[in-house]
C-alpha cells in the first residue's frame, strides 16, 4: 500500500502516572467519517510503553481478541520485529506489508496504585510486591509487621486511538478507565476485552 502515511503522533508519547470502584469506564468521540461505511476489519495494534514485554503481551492480547470477533488483527511487534524500534516509519511498513485498512494505537495515560491495610489472619505472612502493572514505577513502602499485611491494586487509564491508513486520520478515540485490579493479567484482559466491544459496538471493528 504505496504512499501510506500515519500521523508524528506514533513516533512520541507522554507516559504519565495517577486514578479508584470496579469494571471498565469508557468514553469515546468519533472525528470525522470514515472513507468507507464499513466497519474497519485488518487492523495493526501498537501498544506505546516504556517496558517491551508489556507492549507484546499488550499487542498480542489486542490483536486476537479483534479477531475472536472476525477481523484480522497482527501484534505490531510480530511483524516489525521485537527488536525494531517504534516509530512512524516502521508502523507505516507493516501497514504497506499486511495491507491494513486500520491502525490501532495504546498508550497509558495514568496509573495509581492503592495500597490497603489488611488484618491478617493468625497464619497470614507480611506480603511484598515490586512488580506492578504495566512496570511504569515501582511503589515502596515500609515492611509492616505481623499481623497486618498490605494489598495493591491499580486503577489504569489508557487512551486507544483508531487511525485510517488511506490518508493516517484519526478517526475514533476512546478512553478506558479500568478499576482497581490486582495483576497485570487483570488489567489486560479486561481492557482489551472492553475496547474490542466498543469498537464493535460503534461500528469500527466487525
Amino acid at each position: 500500500m504505496s504512499g501510506c502515511r500515519l500521523p508524528v503522533f506514533i513516533l512520541f508519547v507522554v507516559l504519565l502516572v495517577t486514578g479508584c470502584a470496579k469494571g471498565t469506564k469508557l468514553e469515546s468521540t468519533q472525528y470525522e467519517k470514515r472513507p468507507t461505511p464499513k466497519p474497519f476489519s485488518k487492523i495493526v495494534v501498537v501498544g506505546i510503553t516504556p517496558n517491551q514485554g508489556i507492549r507484546v503481551r499488550w499487542e498480542d492480547l489486542m490483536a486476537r481478541t479483534l479477531r475472536d470477533s472476525g477481523n484480522t488483527a497482527w501484534a505490531s511487534f510480530r511483524q516489525m520485529g521485537y527488536d525494531t524500534p517504534l516509530s512512524r516509519d516502521t508502523v507505516a511498513e507493516v501497514v504497506r506489508a499486511t495491507g491494513a485498512d486500520a491502525v490501532l494505537v495504546s498508550r497509558l495515560i495514568r496509573q495509581d496504585v492503592n495500597p490497603e491495610e489488611v488484618e491478617a489472619r493468625s497464619s497470614a505472612k507480611v506480603q511484598r510486591k515490586s512488580e506492578y502493572l504495566f512496570d511504569f514505577f515501582r511503589y515502596d513502602y515500609k515492611e509492616i509487621e505481623e499481623p497486618a499485611y498490605t494489598l495493591l491494586s491499580s486503577t489504569v487509564e489508557i487512551s486507544s486511538d483508531v487511525y485510517e491508513t488511506t490518508e493516517g486520520r484519526l478517526i475514533y478515540s476512546l478512553d478506558s478507565v479500568t478499576f482497581n485490579k490486582a495483576t497485570e493479567w487483570d488489567v489486560l484482559d479486561t481492557t482489551t476485552t472492553a475496547i474490542a466491544k466498543r469498537l464493535r459496538k460503534n461500528r469500527m471493528t466487525r
